[in-house]
């Protein structure tokens, strides 16, 4: 190859990577930002893992009291 196909080889690549470019900004990077936003959406949705801890705390204390009131209740049934 001489000086003359070298550059010709240059010009075609630099034109192949521009094309390249605007293929992937105008058809792959949308996507993206699609992709990007929708991922927003559900992390804006989700609860924090702090109250569903909290969440969980307060179902335990409340499985405690619904049992000790069902024993109660059945106490009192037998006293009947």
């Amino acid at each position: 190859m001489d000086e003359k196909d070298m550059q010709a080889f240059q010009t075609m690549m630099s034109e192949s990577e521009r094309r390249m470019m605007a293929y992937f900004e105008s058809a792959i990077m949308p996507k993206f930002d699609l992709l990007a936003e929708g991922q927003q959406a559900i992390l804006d949705k989700l609860v924090p893992r702090s109250r569903v801890d909290e969440l969980e705390e307060e179902i335990k204390l409340l499985k405690i009291v619904i049992r000790q009131m069902n024993a109660d209740l059945q106490e009192l049934k037998k006293a009947n």
